[in-house]
């Protein structure tokens, strides 16, 4: 990993520690923040994120794409990719008001957090913590199923 690529990753991991939000791999193999109906969030680089709108649907809804830029030019981002009902826009992750309208336009959502009270009712009831949250080998240590013949 070079180090432009390290500094990038780091930009976006302290954003997402930031606001609680869940990080993944694209298919590409670049790290986002995976939002509803394909949005996400990436690194842009030189310091800023990016926001990406896409429609994923058959039908095109540029009214959306219009409203969704109309909003994020007015808080200061600048618009990077401007389709007809998809696009781009760059914001600096360390403005507030931009990166919580970046997360709620590509509707991302943060990781829940509980309470010291709600640990504790769920420690006091029997909860515990998964030690392997897999099932792993559920299926390879069973026999398969044998056929029967009905004859």
């Amino acid at each position: 990993m070079q180090g432009s690529d390290r500094k990038s990753e780091e930009t976006i991991d302290a954003f997402a520690i930031q606001y609680r939000l869940s990080l993944c791999r694209d298919t590409d193999g670049t790290t986002i923040i995976q939002g509803r109906a394909g949005c996400h969030l990436y690194d842009y680089g030189d310091g800023e994120l990016g926001l990406a709108i896409n429609s994923n649907r058959q039908k095109p809804r540029p009214r959306r794409w219009a409203e969704m830029r109309k909003k994020c030019i007015a808080a200061g981002m600048t618009l990077r990719q401007n389709g007809d009902d998809e696009g781009a826009l760059s914001f600096n992750p360390n403005n507030r008001e931009q990166a919580r309208l970046a997360i709620k336009l590509a509707g991302v959502r943060p990781k829940r957090q509980l309470s010291q009270e709600h640990r504790a009712k769920l420690v006091a009831v029997g909860f515990q913590k998964r030690q392997h949250p897999t099932l792993e080998g559920a299926s390879s240590d069973k026999k398969p199923l044998e056929t029967v013949e009905v004859g």
